[in-house]
């Protein structure tokens, strides 16, 4: 009897002092004290933020969109037992001043951060040194990358390969007409130039993830590869370079300003035109120009006398309609002055998945480790599989 009322006061003991070192945590948030003295971390809440920019046209707003739509099932408890909040921004410091506000919050199980531009970085720093966990997604920001749990968005290096593969198949030579349109100064556009520049020297092969099969640049350029000096010389003498910051309209008044210079450059190199275009929206703006009043009959008609192919980078619908033949208009303008079309597909539904990454890693089903990057695969969409894939509204 005495060994059972000892068990029983014991049990009694336990219990209390549990509950006492419980209670001592919530009275005290913040940092606690090891037992070496040293400080870390309080524990993390149970909110998820999810930052990006404002859901207004393009891909990103269709990526916004659709992190809007997951932040919605997050609250409906789809997701587990988190509750989420989507802040939008128009450029990296108003994003720095959320992450203060997240900090201030103290409530924070992690961020999916999408950086508006490089300013954010600080803003990620922050998150960093205050030990939230965020994954950095689309604009990867280099200077923070290393603080990420991961660094996720499509593969833009790949994108610029598929762009380099498909015009070299159509004849572009280092002594070509090149009409680059660019998306920003962020590692997106430069990625993207990059892999366009690798593949042209073999240092990188374009992978078709849609056939699951690699193309070399020997392999499609009669078993050469570009020297340095070719893509130098590709990149500045019959060269155009704009940056059109992702927009139809600024995409269409380049266009306006300089169609015409781009024809007469390509006049005199095999009358040949390529375009690296870096998006839907600006290749849409060249569509778009052609089908209006611009330009007059003897411009369109010199254009027509040319050679063109164009790229584009994204998975519109509006794109895919005109790949399908099912816009009217657009379509006469692409069969008229283009002899080849394609987009490299690059869905912003991506937006989704890296939110499921930071719950995956929270949940802890978690294979990466720190500042790791994960890239999704890109391919070729043209005429002959556009009928295979649904795009995004981009309008």
């Amino acid at each position: 009897m005495m060994k059972k009322v000892l068990a029983v006061l014991l049990v009694l003991c336990m219990t209390a002092g549990l509950a006492s070192c419980k209670g001592g945590k919530e009275e005290e948030p913040g940092l606690a004290e090891t037992e070496e003295g040293q400080e870390e971390a309080a524990p993390l809440g149970n909110q998820i933020y999810v930052m990006t920019a404002a859901p207004d046209h393009g891909w990103t707003g269709q990526g916004a969109a659709y992190a809007a739509a997951f932040v919605d099932e997050i609250n409906m408890g789809i997701h587990g037992d988190y509750a989420a909040t989507h802040y939008i921004a128009d450029n990296g410091e108003t994003q720095n001043e959320q992450v203060q506000e997240i900090l201030a919050n103290q409530d924070a199980a992690g961020v999916m951060f999408w950086g508006c531009d490089e300013a954010a970085g600080e803003g990620q720093q922050a998150l960093t040194d205050a030990g939230i966990p965020w994954i950095s997604y689309d604009r990867i920001i280099e200077s923070t990358m290393n603080g990420a749990v991961l660094n996720y968005s499509g593969d833009n290096w790949q994108s610029g390969v598929a762009v380099a593969y498909y015009l070299i198949t159509n004849g572009m030579t280092p002594d070509s007409t090149l009409v680059q349109f660019s998306g920003d100064a962020s590692t997106v556009s430069e990625r993207r130039l990059e892999g366009f520049q690798r593949f042209l020297m073999g240092q990188e092969d374009y992978y078709d993830a849609e056939g699951d099969r690699i193309y070399t640049m020997e392999e499609v350029n009669q078993g050469k590869i570009w020297t340095q000096e070719e893509v130098d010389r590709l990149c500045t003498e019959n060269y155009f370079e704009y940056n059109c910051e992702w927009s139809n309209e600024k995409a269409k008044e380049y266009i306006g300003s300089n169609l015409p210079s781009w024809i007469e450059a390509a006049k005199s190199t095999a009358h040949t035109m390529f375009i690296f275009s870096m998006d839907d929206e600006m290749s849409m703006a060249f569509l778009e120009v052609l089908s209006g009043d611009t330009f007059d009959e003897s411009v369109k008609g010199d254009l027509e006398a040319l050679t063109v192919y164009m790229s584009a980078v994204g998975g519109m619908e509006e794109m895919y309609a005109v790949l399908r033949g099912d816009n009217q208009e657009l379509c006469a303008a692409a069969d008229t002055y283009f002899d080849g079309l394609m987009s490299v597909y690059y869905n912003p539904v991506m937006t989704q998945t890296a939110i499921r990454k930071l719950l995956d890693y929270l949940d802890g089903t978690w294979d990466y480790v720190l500042g790791a990057e994960d890239y999704e695969p890109v391919f070729i969409v043209d005429s002959e599989n556009v009928k295979e894939y649904e795009g995004f509204i981009g309008r």
